[in-house]
């Protein structure tokens, strides 16, 4: 069983290389996001343009607008297309999709919000470059399924690439689930995060 597990944790190292990997956190939330680069897999692919990924929130009862008596989870699974603008090197701009699933209060949560990026190199004549960030995400009733009526999601970040893999971030997110239940509109996640991305 021991080798099978670090056998895993070899082929998983090699998976993730040339990708991204972020986690932040706060004193009450855990939030990783795995991002494939699809570049590195198919030579036909300009590397930094598309991504395929994954992501596991733990977030705290004490960061959402109803105070539940528990914490509760979130999972995605997504895909993106970015570039930086011609002429205006500085700035990417992309859209995306994900797949959402939570079960908070008990009831199954599904949804399928669109998206936009935005990255902004700013231009600070620094040698430790600074990029500030935000991404909106939406599903309208259309696009959500079993008790869900719509998602909306939103965060703004300020990344600080303190070596060319590695980077610190930090930011502010909020994340709105609407039931098509009894609860209505709960605020699944609304708070103020720190951590760090690594590219390999």
């Amino acid at each position: 069983m021991l080798k099978k597990l670090v056998l895993l944790w070899v082929l998983a190292g090699t998976l993730l290389a040339m990708h991204e990997v972020e986690l932040n956190l706060n004193n009450y939330d855990l939030d990783a996001q795995l991002n494939l680069d699809m570049g590195q897999f198919n030579p036909a692919i300009d590397p930094d343009l598309f991504f395929f990924g994954g992501r596991y929130l733990h977030g705290s009862h004490q960061h959402n607008d109803r105070d539940l008596d528990k914490d509760h989870e979130l999972y995605d699974a997504h895909f993106f297309v970015q570039q930086r603008i011609s002429g205006h090197r500085a700035l990417k701009l992309g859209l995306g999709a994900k797949f959402v699933h939570t079960s908070i209060t008990d009831y199954d949560y599904y949804a399928l919000p669109l998206g936009v990026h935005v990255a902004y190199d700013l231009p600070l004549g620094l040698p430790v470059p600074f990029i500030v960030g935000a991404q909106l995400y939406y599903a309208p009733q259309v696009l959500s399924w079993n008790d869900a009526k719509n998602y909306f999601e939103y965060d703004l970040s300020l990344d600080i690439q303190i070596i060319d893999f590695a980077s610190l971030t930090g930011g502010y997110r909020k994340i709105d689930t609407d039931f098509d239940t009894d609860h209505g509109d709960i605020i699944f996640n609304e708070a103020w995060f720190v951590g760090v991305k690594f590219r390999f």
